[in-house]
């Protein structure tokens, strides 16, 4: 009788099915990002209110593929060919994360509550909340910022993690995912990329892409690219 011997890779292609599949639904969560509308003060507040539900559920779906994310490139960071940059990858990575996730809290939570409780009378004026409106929008937009520019440095570490790695597929993620980090920064740097809904949306669809690259990298070569013993641990692709 054979005992079948259980594949040490089933771990890693796991992990990059569901990266492949959170990548999917973050890029489809910020697509349908609500925003609104903003000729005065008094329009936006009310749009905020009218939003709000929406952008509570979508918030709260956006902060949860964050999180997945962030757990999911620590487990494959395990098996990075480059582990000093797999670590420095998943710091910045958790700077940017926890960025996103307070501008989420704000965005997504408390302005829509602070709308709402203006609009239904319980301040005198929608007026009144202009300035704290306006300062914790300033505040999201600071956050934003900050979790765009680390999350695109973790991209590119752990792009410059993959640059030794043989085939194509590891190749496109190493360029891609450089150009990708450059790009974003240079563009939230010079201003063609804001941290509006338009700009943050970009970013994050550029990212999910990365983020498809990497999972691909890993099903179509860096799965298969483990010691055939039970006992030896999975790595993704290493150079010669």
């Amino acid at each position: 009788m054979r005992i079948a011997t259980p594949d040490p890779n089933i771990p890693l292609r796991r992990s990059a099915c569901a990266l492949l599949a959170i990548a999917l639904l973050q890029a489809t969560a910020i697509w349908f990002h609500p925003q609104a509308p903003a000729p005065n003060a008094f329009v936006w507040i009310q749009g905020l209110a009218e939003i709000g539900p929406r952008a509570s559920h979508l918030h709260l779906v956006l902060v949860a593929t964050v999180v997945a994310t962030w757990l999911l490139f620590g487990e494959l960071g395990t098996h990075w060919p480059s582990q000093a940059l797999a670590r420095g990858g998943e710091r910045l990575y958790a700077l940017g994360a926890a960025a996103m996730i307070a501008g989420a809290m704000i965005n997504g939570f408390a302005l829509p509550r602070v709308a709402r409780w203006a609009v239904m009378g319980r301040a005198s004026h929608a007026e009144g909340t202009d300035a704290v409106v306006t300062f914790a929008f300033a505040l999201n937009q600071a956050l934003a910022g900050l979790g765009l520019v680390a999350t695109c440095l973790a991209i590119l570490a752990w792009s410059l993690g993959l640059r030794h790695c043989p085939g194509s597929w590891a190749r496109a993620a190493c360029i891609g995912g450089i150009g990708i980090a450059a790009l974003c920064i240079a563009g939230y740097a010079l201003g063609p990329i804001e941290t509006d809904v338009a700009g943050i949306a970009t970013v994050t669809l550029a990212q999910c892409t990365w983020y498809a690259l990497v999972a691909l990298t890993v099903l179509r070569g860096g799965a298969s690219a483990g010691a055939h013993t039970p006992t030896a641990s999975p790595r993704l692709p290493e150079s010669p």
